[in-house]
């Protein structure tokens, strides 16, 4: 039961803690994390009555959900995209994104509209996001390298960033933006995709002029041509990033020259000390034929089985 005074006024946002089916007509079905808005006091104190996102009035259970709270924001800027801010909600660490005008805010919405619909333990999430303590992949690399992360670390990062990029898949999401600099380390060292801001349904077009070169594949720069396996070639030029702590790929060769160079079959050399199945993994994500190279789900396991039979080492 709710205390009188804390009794929500009308236009109330609250958060769904629990699933919620609802037993009778009237009720207003909800899952964990939903956003609600109360419509009115009931006259038993137990129940609300609310809304949902689009608009769908109904009944809730006071005890299923609890009131939405602002986040404080301090002025600490994180050690990765300059946007975004570390903020404190209900005691945890938060990632705080800033939107400076309507251009962004419109950016962010359409990212938003992509980070609710997908939901993955190496995806971040829109809600309840956690502070990503440890900042961006590439960052982290760079800060750390190999005095610090060893064979196995870099092995768990890939494949976190794997499973991650085939639920997406599985899901026909394209990400468009795949890179280091666009993964997250949590506090205990789980890797998170995030960054949806050019993540799109696979079916749909995009222009190229927004798109890193070096990280994109060839048919999508050329052709516009984006699928889940021009996100498998963004993919191996995230490898060739792990394994080389964080350098920049393609060193050396001027930007106007990469793609030239691609199209003509030639593939970065593998990063010093890179496992040889590793880096077989990276090339075939290289293959110029996007009809042939491998989907998430057979890098996954390629990479669980170098895993298991230890043959990263």
């Amino acid at each position: 039961m709710v205390p009188s005074a804390a009794v929500w006024p009308s236009g109330t946002e609250c958060i769904a803690k629990y699933n919620f089916h609802g037993t009778a007509e009237q009720d207003l079905p909800f899952s964990k994390g939903d956003v609600l808005t109360i419509v009115a006091v009931t006259k038993d104190p137990n129940w609300y009555k609310a809304k949902n996102k689009v608009g769908r009035e109904g009944i809730i259970p006071a005890n299923y959900v609890q009131k939405r709270e602002g986040v404080k924001c301090s002025c600490a800027r994180l050690s990765w995209p300059a946007d975004v801010m570390l903020g404190d909600y209900r005691g945890n660490k938060v990632a705080v994104k800033c939107i400076k005008n309507d251009a962004t805010a419109q950016a962010f919405l359409a990212e938003a509209s992509v980070m609710t619909q997908l939901r993955h333990s190496n995806l971040v999430q829109l809600l309840g996001v956690i502070y990503m303590a440890k900042g961006s992949l590439v960052d982290y690399l760079r800060s750390r390298g190999r005095s610090v992360l060893g064979a196995d670390c870099l092995l768990k990062f890939s494949l976190d960033v794997c499973e991650a990029m085939e639920y997406l898949e599985a899901n026909n999401f394209v990400h468009r933006d795949l890179a280091a600099r666009n993964v997250l380390v949590s506090e205990d060292n789980i890797a998170k995709v995030s960054d949806f801001g050019l993540t799109k349904e696979a079916s749909s077009t995009q222009d190229t002029g927004k798109l890193p070169v070096k990280w994109t594949a060839p048919e999508a720069l050329r052709e516009k041509k984006f699928s889940t396996k021009s996100d498998v070639w963004s993919f191996g030029i995230l490898l060739w990033e792990i394994y080389s702590f964080g350098r920049v790929p393609y060193p050396r060769i001027p930007l106007k020259d990469v793609v030239p160079r691609v199209e003509k079959g030639y593939k970065m050399d593998a990063p010093d000390g890179c496992p040889a199945v590793v880096y077989e993994v990276m090339k075939k994500c290289w293959t110029l034929d996007p009809g042939h190279r491998p989907s998430f789900h057979q890098l996954r396991e390629q990479l669980v089985h170098i895993k298991e039979k230890e043959l990263y080492l």
